[in-house]
């Protein structure tokens, strides 16, 4: 896969622990009508600055699979794979089982990943049982 955005800024956006799910964004603004989304799934190594100016994504080469190896301290096996995310002449990777593009127009705060908490009555999501505790 190869995908090239060299008058964007992206931004590590947001990250779901559970799923080990990142959202790398560019946001719409005053001269972009969309975002552009990289949508990560199953992440075991993220090795990137938090801004990425330009950004072209491109296959792994064996340095960047190399490099990821010794970072991870373990061979890098189906379905894992690195996605290498090119700014300013600087390689950075990603090591996941899963990279989707998405351009859109939604909000710059609306989140890809699904609410899973389940919910009650009247659409709230039910008070915490024992052993839990409600964060705010």
């Amino acid at each position: 896969m190869t995908a090239t955005y060299p008058d964007r800024v992206f931004q590590l956006w947001e990250y779901r622990v559970s799923h080990g799910a990142l959202l790398v964004r560019s946001p719409r603004g005053p001269d972009r009508t969309t975002n552009v989304d990289l949508l990560f799934a199953g992440v075991e190594l993220i090795s990137c600055p938090r801004l990425l100016r330009g950004l072209v994504v491109e296959q792994a080469g064996p340095d960047d699979v190399r490099a990821a190896r010794a970072a991870l301290g373990q061979e890098i096996d189906a379905p894992l794979e690195v996605f290498v995310l090119v700014s300013e002449g600087r390689r950075n990777v990603v090591v996941a089982s899963s990279l989707r593009l998405h351009e859109h127009q939604g909000d710059i705060f609306d989140s890809p990943f699904a609410d899973s908490r389940p919910t009650g009555p009247r659409g709230r999501a039910p008070r915490p049982g024992r052993g839990e505790e409600e964060v705010r």
